[in-house]
């Protein structure tokens, strides 16, 4: 019911008697909306708002209500004087300064032309191929795992236990016959202590870091570790082979350093915008009047001269 009301009331031609008939579609109380400005107003609603309005008559004098709400507050703040409230006065000022600004600068990057980066894309590639194409070498390994998990294993006993295991095997020992007889990960024990996952160099990913680095630290495939400690125990690793460092060409990671040109050239733009508008050379500062409104800040740190 009331939504019939409001919208029999909206759509009275009220405008035919009012001095607004040729300016705003929408009046109340002096404020108003043009025909434009509601064309806006509804292009920056949501879709579920424009849809909203759309469909019920009810919800779009709501939204309409609201927006005309904001307009009228809006003007309330614009009227607002330094007289009334300085403190409360500058810091909208400066709320809306800034918000001015990001306008600004946002709009300016809206709009900015990006250049060719194929060239330059190409001449990183050869400059920086560590960083975008790099393939870190990676090995793969065996392992014997002795399980000592505190209280009940003391660590600093049972290691001791281990190393005569490894002076067996750079003796010439099986590795698989030990690996069957003394292994304790159920896992890599049934393929021989095989640690079935390539590993990167500098990736440790969910490989224990004691074990990662003990791995690139072996010097040659077929080569033992010392015995490592990890938080499962003890373990004597073998290397069992190796992918050396390679890299990736041009056309797979292209796309990453073309990304990375825009980034740093839509920021030395931004940069640049701002720097327009910084002082100058031909800037005048009152040096007695600065020093006057700093004083009750000062720290006691060193300063520089005061500008003049």
């Amino acid at each position: 019911m009331l939504s019939r009301i409001l919208a029999t009331l909206f759509f009275l031609p009220w405008f035919a008697s009012t001095s607004y008939a040729t300016e705003y579609v929408i009046e109340d109380q002096g404020f108003g909306f043009t025909r434009e400005e509601v064309k806006q107003m509804i292009v920056h609603w949501t879709p579920q708002m424009q849809a909203a309005a759309a469909d019920d008559v009810g919800d779009r004098l709501e939204l309409i209500s609201m927006s005309l709400a904001a307009k009228k507050i809006a003007a309330e703040a614009e009227a607002f004087t330094e007289a009334d409230d300085p403190a409360l006065y500058w810091a909208q000022q400066f709320r809306i300064r800034n918000s001015n600004r990001q306008f600004m600068v946002a709009n300016y990057m809206e709009n900015l032309e990006m250049p060719d980066f194929t060239e330059l894309a190409e001449e990183r590639y050869l400059t920086e191929r560590d960083k975008y194409a790099a393939i870190p070498e990676q090995r793969i390994t065996s392992h014997i795992l002795f399980k000592c998990v505190p209280p009940e294993c003391i660590r600093r006993e049972y290691k001791s236990k281990i190393e005569p295991h490894l002076e067996a095997l750079l003796s010439g020992a099986s590795f698989d016959e030990m690996v069957e007889k003394y292994s304790e990960d159920p896992g890599s024990k049934k393929i021989g202590g095989k640690f079935d996952q390539w590993m990167s160099k500098g990736k440790f990913s969910s490989v224990a870091p004691h074990y990662h680095e003990a791995t690139f630290k072996i010097e040659g495939i077929g080569k033992y570790s010392p015995v490592i400690e990890s938080t499962y125990g003890f373990h004597i690793i073998r290397l069992d082979d190796i992918k050396p460092k390679s890299y990736q060409n041009y056309d797979e990671v292209k796309d990453q350093i073309t990304t990375d040109l825009t980034k740093e050239y839509r920021s030395l733009a931004a940069k640049e915008f701002d720097a327009r508008y910084r002082l100058t050379e031909n800037a005048q500062l009152n040096g007695p009047v600065l020093d006057e409104l700093f004083e009750q800040y000062k720290t006691g740190a060193d300063s520089t001269d005061s500008p003049k």
